[in-house]
């Protein structure tokens, strides 16, 4: 492989935006993503009691108000009043999707408090309205079980497998992978440069997470990696930059 192409073909995206910037998740945290350089972002979704998608890592509040609000129970109206910090609240994701129109989005799903079903099919009504407008739109969960639905909701939706590096759910994960039929996978950066180089020559498309680090994100890239999500887009982008010749 030609390390200086890789290189410059590597995908930055920001890890829930820029959170060192602004709060995670947050329509500002997004914003200084864009302004940080980055090409995309990744970002996790839930539903909210009425059925809206909203961004938010947790299933509650906890972290960021003191409260256990639940977002499972909250409408997302509710949620978007909530202070998380300077005044944000839980954007919808159709809040988040106008903001990076043009950009690489990764809709990460989270499944840990709802049906997995019910998310997917909320999902791919998303996907279907909004991926013309993106520059790429990929769906990723670590619950194979949501991305089996969206493959049968929805098989045109490209799919991610967030691959967990827990052992047990790796393999829970891997023993689900004709199932689910995934476009990329997506590995913690600790599997390494051999693990990206697996993948890739399989055929799969590769996206890491999370890498703060330049020497970690030159090696992946160096490997085939099409993306690393980071909590640094702007400092990562500015230190690849440097590699050009």
């Amino acid at each position: 492989m030609n390390a200086t192409r890789n290189r410059d073909e590597l995908l930055i995206l920001g890890h829930r935006g820029a959170p060192k910037a602004a709060v995670e998740n947050t329509l500002a945290a997004f914003r200084a993503a864009l302004a940080e350089g980055a090409d995309g972002t990744e970002l996790d979704v839930r539903l909210a009691r009425c059925g809206t998608l909203v961004v938010g890592h947790d299933h509650e509040l906890s972290r960021f108000t003191g409260r256990a609000t639940r977002v499972r129970t909250s409408s997302a109206w509710a949620l978007g009043l909530e202070d998380l910090g300077g005044g944000e609240g839980l954007p919808t994701l159709d809040a988040v999707l106008a903001v990076m129109r043009g950009k690489v989005v990764n809709v990460e799903v989270k499944a840990d408090d709802g049906d997995p079903v019910a998310l997917a099919r909320a999902v791919a009504a998303s996907a279907r309205k909004w991926r013309g407008n993106h520059r790429r739109f990929i769906v990723s969960s670590f619950e194979p079980k949501v991305l089996v639905a969206l493959r049968e909701l929805a098989p045109e939706v490209d799919r991610g497998l967030l691959i967990d590096p827990d052992p047990n759910e790796k393999r829970r994960a891997l023993s689900m992978l004709s199932r689910v039929a995934p476009k990329a996978i997506h590995p913690h950066w600790t599997e390494g440069e051999h693990a990206v180089r697996r993948w890739r020559q399989t055929g799969y498309e590769v996206h890491v997470w999370t890498v703060n680090e330049p020497e970690i994100a030159r090696a992946l890239a160096d490997a085939g990696a099409n993306s690393v999500i980071t909590n640094h887009p702007g400092a990562l982008r500015a230190a690849l930059a440097r590699d050009a010749p």
